[in-house]
C-alpha cells in the first residue's frame, strides 16, 4: 500500500535519523528484527500512560512497524464503510491538521462516537484488513474506553471513547458554554476537517487536541505535536 506522502518541511533530528537507520538494518538483519518485534510487543500490549509506554514508547516509534499515508486512509475508509463515524486524534491527527506528515507514525488513534455500540463493528470491520483485538481497557481520562488492535506487522490501531460532558466542560473555561454531545454548537469546537496525502480526514479539532495532551505524560515526538497544536490554536486553527 504504497503512497505519494507530503515531505516534511523540518529537518529531521538526530534520533530521527539514527531511528532511519536502524530500522533500514533491521530489514535484513533477522535478530533485530526479532528484538523490534518483541518490543513493539510489549509496546501496544501496554496502556496508554504507563511506565512501558513512557520508557520503550520512543524507540519503538523510530524502529516499530510504520502506518503510511494510504494505510491510515484505507483504515479510516474500511471503518467509515462500517458505519461508524470516527475522528483522527494522536499524532497523524495532529498532522491532519497541519496538512502534512511531519514524522513517522506508529500507531493510529481514532475517536468513535457511539462507543459501545460503534468499538466492535469498528473492530470487525478491520479484521477485514487482518487486524485483532489485543487489548481492552478503561482510565479516569477526557478519553475513557480504549480498544486496542494490531497486525501481524504489529501496526497498531486504538479506538477511544469521548467523554463529552467533561470534555465540554474543560472547553467551558476559555469558550462558550457547551450542554454536551447533542447542543448544536459543541461539533463546531470539538470537531475538524483535515487533510492526509491531499485528502480531507474528520478530526478532533486543534484546541480539543491540546485538551487531551494533557490527560498523559508526553515523549519527545507528542511535545513536539503539542507544540504544533498550540500553534494552530493561536493562529485560530
Amino acid at each position: 500500500m504504497a503512497a505519494a506522502l507530503a515531505v516534511p518541511q523540518e529537518l529531521p533530528s538526530a534520533p530521527h535519523r539514527l531511528g532511519r537507520s536502524v530500522n533500514k538494518a533491521m530489514v535484513s538483519v533477522a535478530p533485530l528484527r526479532w528484538a523490534a518485534t518483541r518490543l513493539g510487543r510489549l509496546v501496544v500490549d501496554a496502556p496508554q500512560g504507563s511506565r512501558v509506554r513512557r520508557m520503550l514508547g520512543p524507540l519503538h516509534a523510530r524502529v516499530g512497524a510504520e502506518t503510511t499515508a494510504a494505510e491510515l486512509l484505507l483504515i479510516v475508509d474500511t471503518i467509515r464503510s462500517a458505519g461508524v463515524e470516527t475522528w483522527l486524534a494522536g499524532g497523524w491527527g495532529v498532522d491532519a491538521l497541519v496538512g502534512r506528515q511531519t514524522r513517522r507514525h506508529a500507531d493510529v488513534d481514532l475517536v468513535v462516537d457511539d462507543f459501545e455500540r460503534s468499538a466492535p463493528l469498528a473492530a470487525a470491520a478491520l479484521a477485514s484488513l487482518g487486524f485483532e483485538t489485543v487489548l481492552r481497557y478503561r482510565a479516569e481520562a477526557l478519553m475513557p474506553d480504549c480498544w486496542q488492535m494490531r497486525d501481524r506487522s504489529l501496526r497498531s490501531v486504538g479506538f477511544t471513547s469521548l467523554d463529552w460532558p467533561r470534555l465540554c466542560a474543560a472547553l467551558d473555561r476559555d469558550g462558550p458554554a457547551l450542554g454536551g454531545r447533542g447542543d448544536p454548537s459543541a461539533p463546531q469546537h470539538v470537531l475538524a476537517e483535515g487533510l492526509v496525502a491531499g485528502r480531507p480526514v474528520p478530526c478532533l479539532s486543534a484546541k480539543v487536541q491540546v485538551l487531551l495532551h494533557s490527560d498523559f505524560e508526553l515523549t519527545g515526538d507528542q511535545r513536539q505535536d503539542l507544540a504544533r497544536l498550540r500553534s494552530l490554536v493561536g493562529n485560530g486553527g
